[in-house]
């Protein structure tokens, strides 16, 4: 569903979607030691979900890239805010009510 060559943008993406709800297993992260030894493809992290979710998945990732960086929006005042806050910092609702 998602793979890198960086492997900390894959936990990234498995940390934005677990704070959805959505679970994932990690493969292949044995293989970053490997790049430039082998086919760079070869060597990427992958991120797997079940299908089921893949809609609400892509739809997270391509809202996080139109941020501009991980954020996302207060779902009170639409502020944006790091996908690491808990609280918008603008006017302190909870993220995931």
């Amino acid at each position: 569903m998602f793979s890198s060559l960086n492997a900390a943008e894959v936990h990234l993406v498995r940390s934005l979607l677990n704070r959805e709800g959505i679970s994932s297993r990690l493969r292949g992260q044995d293989r970053v030691g490997l790049y430039g030894e082998v086919p760079w493809d070869d060597a990427r992290v992958e991120l797997l979900i079940d299908p089921s979710d893949l809609p609400a998945a892509q739809a997270l990732i391509k809202g996080s890239q139109r941020a501009g960086a991980i954020e996302r929006p207060c779902p009170r005042c639409g502020e944006f805010n790091p996908w690491s806050f808990e609280l918008c910092w603008q006017c302190g609702a909870e993220f995931g009510q």
